[in-house]
């Protein structure tokens, strides 16, 4: 049961991810969360840092989208500053919607990388939809109550000790 929790990389956040290895590696899309994963949870709109990299993305022929559990209004406006597809309220961990994403992509789920800060949601969902899993250091300690208590529990799953930045485990 622990391995659905288990990344398959760990990385300090989104701008370390070797794109040219995933490349590599078969992996042709990602879906992202958006709070902690790309900004902070009070954080409305991506920075030019943030556009510009996923323009990378795109030039680099991989493909993107935005999966998050927050509300329509939130990630709608968040993805159409990056134009790239989006799904709010996607019911992560639950696979149904990842892997329609997948599909939405026109590539498989093997061939998707689900990028996110948390283990109960982002790397749940992403590894029992069979895709490659990215969890990325959460950008600030500020978000709710019960996220908070789910990190509790994360860290009994994958201490801060065993994870190793770059490291595809």
């Amino acid at each position: 049961m622990k391995r659905f929790f288990k990344p398959n990389l760990y990385e300090l956040s989104i701008f370390d991810i070797d794109l040219e290895k995933l490349k590599e590696l078969g992996i042709k899309g990602f879906i992202f969360d958006v709070d902690n994963t790309i900004v902070p949870y009070d954080t409305p709109l991506p920075d030019e840092k943030i556009k510009n990299w996923f323009k990378k993305i795109e030039e680099m022929g991989f493909v993107s989208y935005i999966a998050s559990n927050n509300s329509k209004g939130r990630v709608e406006h968040f993805a159409s500053e990056l134009n790239i597809g989006f799904m709010p309220k996607a019911k992560k961990p639950l696979t149904k919607n990842l892997k329609q994403i997948s599909e939405n992509m026109g590539i498989l789920p093997a061939e998707t990388a689900m990028v996110g800060d948390q283990l109960f949601t982002d790397m749940l969902g992403g590894n029992m939809a069979g895709m490659f899993t990215i969890l990325i250091e959460q950008i600030s300690p500020v978000e709710g109550k019960f996220i908070k208590f789910k990190r509790i529990f994360e860290k009994l799953i994958l201490p801060k000790r065993r994870r190793k930045k770059g490291k595809i485990c």
